[in-house]
């Protein structure tokens, strides 16, 4: 992220709390008390710095746009003057000690891990809790709550906290509803656990506080794991971020445009899955996102769909339609395929993080084939002409794909398959992306490659194992399977075709030779 955006996302920290404050004070004043008006602006520049230091320091790419930055701006402000709203009324009841705890804090943060990322929300988990807490207590109700229950300032920032953390984190890359409804109930029974400790403190116990401490905690897991489920729904696509159930459902394989891709070009949509099989288990193996992984490969050459005779693996007959073509032309024929599968992807609403691995799992590489061939006849050639259009791997997840996809063609059109074959090609395409500068602007570590290369290595080892020859069937042995293993070649025709080729007759089923 570079200093301007840095500085974007530092304002609208700074604006995300502010606003927080401005819903909480002004629109619910503290009956125009000037210093109260003045601590809780205070503390909320506090906290919207430490927001805004979060932001600077670690730069998450999730808020690297304006309407993410003011997504996240509402969600806090919202959270934070709907806390004020509710506790204003509930702290009212000082007999019903335990109603605050029916307020859904939990949601806040667990919204913010799932639209943007767990590292956002952890550091709203960390701030909201408190400034919510002390905007409510700041009030006059709230002031004349801490007379006759003192401890419960820090009860209520503990069972916040506690209940926001827990809930953001089991929503983390959350793929299924009841992950979701799994993080709510966690949130109830932290919730339960932390009131029931400071209960067993409390000076005068009350069986009834039993059964209001129950419900509290148990409506509080509730209500925020439904707003976690219906908020992505709803903002998702306001502020054009794709959620984990979009994901989910592209993963399914029904998409119109992989029902393409499988109809029209079936040699590039194996390619693809079998792309989706290696990077998914080496995402995986390094912590990066493994379900966006698997997505992006089956949309990763989309764009074949509109000329699939061009490429290799969807040509049966094995004519060339480059045959006619110059070197040149050639290149521009296969680079066009990413700017056609941008394109696809954009009509069809593909997600914009999908969308990321059409130009970027080939980055700025050369389609070196073709190159070749035309240095060979003129040195002076240009290598820029026969360059994909970009950019490089932006994300370690794209980067991942873009060794994926080399890995694989490269082991496929390798006649030796033997295991120290297979991890010396892995090693080979490693080390040429790293030469040529491919991953200079994503994440990806030393250690990251090395894991990642390992896992190459041993997906397809499984892939090619070595297998055993069948012998052949005994007398009086009935398998079809077998006599077609044992069988002659067919002869193939010859090129100008004046003879057909030699058909090989296999036995009929067992069905049609009047035995079992």
């Amino acid at each position: 992220m570079s200093s301007k955006p840095a500085v974007s996302a530092l304002s609208a920290a700074l604006f995300a709390v502010g606003l927080s404050g401005a819903l909480g004070l002004v629109v619910f004043p503290f009956g125009g008390r000037g210093l109260e008006i003045a601590a809780s602006v205070i503390l909320a520049v506090v906290c919207g710095g430490a927001l805004a230091l979060y932001t600077y320091v670690f730069q998450p790419l999730s808020l690297g746009r304006a309407r993410r930055l003011l997504m996240l701006a509402l969600l806090v402000a919202l959270a934070a003057a709907g806390a004020k709203l509710f506790l204003s009324i509930v702290l009212s009841d000082q007999d019903r000690r335990y109603l605050p705890y029916l307020l859904p804090l939990a949601a806040a943060p667990m919204l913010v891990a799932t639209l943007l990322e767990t590292g956002v929300g952890l550091a709203v988990a960390a701030v909201l809790p408190l400034f919510t807490v002390f905007i409510g207590l700041s009030m006059p109700a709230g002031r004349a709550f801490l007379d006759r229950h003192p401890l419960d300032a820090l009860q209520m920032a503990v069972v916040f906290l506690f209940g926001s953390l827990v809930g953001l984190f089991l929503v983390h890359r959350a793929e299924r509803l009841s992950r979701f409804l799994i993080a709510g109930a966690a949130v109830a029974a932290v919730s339960l656990a932390s009131l029931l400790a400071f209960w067993f403190l409390a000076g005068n116990h009350q069986a009834t506080d039993l059964a209001w401490i129950l419900i509290g905690s148990l409506m509080s897991g509730l209500l925020s794991a439904v707003i976690a489920i219906g908020g992505p729904v709803v903002l998702g696509p306001l502020f054009g971020i794709d959620t984990r159930m979009q994901l989910m459902a592209l993963a399914q394989l029904n998409h119109p445009l992989l029902r393409k891709l499988q109809e029209e070009a079936p040699g590039t949509f194996h390619h693809s899955v079998i792309v989706g099989n290696l990077a998914e288990s080496a995402a995986d193996r390094i912590g990066a996102d493994a379900l966006l992984v698997r997505v992006g490969c089956y949309f990763h050459d989309i764009g074949k769909t509109l000329k699939p005779a061009y490429y290799i693996e969807n040509q049966s007959d094995g004519a060339s339609p480059y045959a006619t073509l110059d070197p040149a032309e050639s290149a521009k024929m296969v680079t066009d395929h990413v700017k056609a599968g941008i394109e696809l992807a954009r009509r069809h609403r593909v997600p914009e993080r999908v969308r990321a691995f059409i130009p970027e799992h080939h980055g700025t590489r050369l389609v070196t084939y073709f190159y070749r061939k035309a240095a060979a006849a003129d040195p002076k050639t240009d290598p820029e002409v026969f360059r994909y259009p970009g950019p490089k791997p932006q994300t370690r997840e794209t980067a991942i794909v873009m060794m994926a996809d080399s890995v694989e063609a490269v082991v496929r059109s390798s006649r030796d398959r033997s295991p120290e074959r297979i991890e010396a090609l892995v090693r080979a395409v490693v080390n040429e992306r790293v030469a040529e500068g491919q991953f200079d602007e994503c994440a990806l570590t030393l250690r990251d490659l090395k894991v990642i290369g390992d896992s190459f290595v041993s997906t397809l080892r499984g892939v090619y194992h070595a297998r055993i020859d069948y012998p052949k069937p005994m007398v009086g042995e009935k398998s079809t399977i077998a006599t077609a293993l044992n069988a002659p070649a067919p002869l193939p025709a010859p090129m100008d075709g004046t003879a057909p080729p030699v058909e090989v007759r296999l036995p009929p089923p067992p069905s049609q030779r009047g035995g079992t």
